[in-house]
């Protein structure tokens, strides 16, 4: 998938409520997966590319992905603690 598309599907899952996001709460991780791997890649394709115009767009599409994936990341990490915390919020509504 590429990453335009994945970053398009992690964006509808921040704007989305609480219930909708509990349910692809699955989804959002393998998407979340894919994002690191194609952060891997275009790593890899950073270390070997020579050409400065081509490389610092390879730089700045690094710079989104790992944006998006913090933001991506952190509320998964919010939807666990409503879970753990038997608050249900995300669940309930």
């Amino acid at each position: 998938m590429k990453a335009k598309k994945l970053l398009k599907r992690l964006g509808e899952f921040l704007d989305a409520d609480e219930k909708t996001q509990y349910r692809e709460f699955t989804a959002t991780k393998k998407i979340l997966k894919a994002l690191k791997e194609k952060e891997d890649t275009l790593k890899e394709q950073l270390l070997i590319t020579l050409d400065a115009q081509e490389r610092s767009a390879i730089q700045t599409k690094l710079d989104v992905i790992y944006a998006q994936r913090k933001k991506g990341v952190e509320r998964v990490k919010q939807l666990k603690e409503l879970e753990r915390s038997g608050d249900g919020d995300a669940k309930d509504k």
